[in-house]
């Protein structure tokens, strides 16, 4: 029989839009989940979203990067944690049930399963599946996209020619054996029909932090495998109020304890693009500028980066 699945990535303790995307699927009658990684840091729920997770019975669920920084936390000196940069991890760190974070640390890295004779491949990059990063990430579209307004239609379209233009990822794609391949990582919505080869790829776009210049609304998507072995996907968005969401973030005592972060995150969430790539990258200039080689960034280096960057 047809099976369906929805697909989600990258929410990135943004419990409220992953509530709204359950909702959806919910509407149109799918049981079955495949989670592709980053459940935690940037939003202020990352407990809340781990238990709704653990509480989804019909799921495929697999670790993204972001659990690695909790991982590295593990067994450390708490008194150590006075820098700036990594506010956002000793934050997660300090507010995730032990329970959870045990829950999510133990989950796998990569997963396959079969579906009416179609392998599904899962990890959350495709680099981990080809050794590249795709074009179409969220630096590429956010430049591409810097002063035009967007629709979901020609953002597709053009990713579609990103990738199509791309020989070192064309080259690694036809490579692979043939089947259904799911990861999310760049935070930007795009699926992909391999020609010649009965191979679908499906990024999801991100739950919780879209980063592919389209405003106010969170992705997933929908793979459906016919009893025939025919794959196809739909990407769905769900309207969904930034400016709300960041009202809500201002309460809680993550944007007292990582406001920086919190600062620059806001940036994404209301313009759909990336941010703290730039912000990073400037920050590594300005310890550089001043003679700081710290490294996570002092406070005072981490915040000073902020307001110089925010001005420029």
């Amino acid at each position: 029989m047809t099976e369906r699945f929805a697909i989600i990535s990258d929410i990135h303790g943004n419990h409220p839009a992953l509530v709204k995307v359950l909702e959806d699927i919910k509407s149109r009658g799918i049981e079955q989940f495949i989670i592709a990684g980053d459940y935690c840091l940037s939003g202020a729920w990352p407990n809340d979203c781990i238990q709704t997770l653990k509480e989804i019975p019909k799921k495929w669920i697999i670790q993204g990067n972001e659990e690695r920084y909790l991982e590295n936390l593990i067994g450390k000196d708490q008194s150590t944690w006075t820098d700036g940069q990594m506010q956002i991890s000793y934050w997660n760190y300090r507010n995730i049930e032990k329970e959870n974070l045990d829950y999510l640390l133990a989950l796998p890295h990569t997963a396959e399963f079969e579906c009416n004779g179609v392998k599904v491949h899962m990890a959350h990059s495709l680099a981990d599946f080809i050794g590249v990063r795709e074009s179409a990430d969220s630096v590429a579209v956010s430049e591409r996209y810097a002063k035009v307004q967007t629709t979901p239609e020609m953002v597709r379209k053009d990713i579609h020619a990103m990738l199509d233009a791309d020989a070192d990822f064309q080259e690694k794609v036809a490579a692979l054996e043939e089947g259904v391949y799911i990861f999310g990582h760049t935070h930007v919505q795009w699926s992909y029909k391999v020609p010649r080869k009965n191979m679908l790829l499906i990024n999801p776009g991100s739950c919780g932090l879209p980063l592919d210049a389209i405003t106010d609304s969170v992705p997933y998507a929908i793979l459906t495998i016919a009893e025939n072995g025919e794959a196809s996907v739909e990407e769905i968005r769900v309207p969904f109020s930034m400016a709300d969401y960041i009202e809500e973030l201002r309460k809680t005592t993550q944007y007292v304890e990582a406001n920086v972060w919190c600062k620059v995150i806001f940036k994404e969430l209301l313009s759909a693009k990336e941010h703290m790539y730039y912000f990073l990258r400037y920050a590594e200039e300005y310890a550089k500028r001043i003679g700081d080689e710290r490294r996570p960034y002092a406070v005072e280096t981490w915040e000073k980066a902020y307001e110089e960057w925010s001005k420029s």
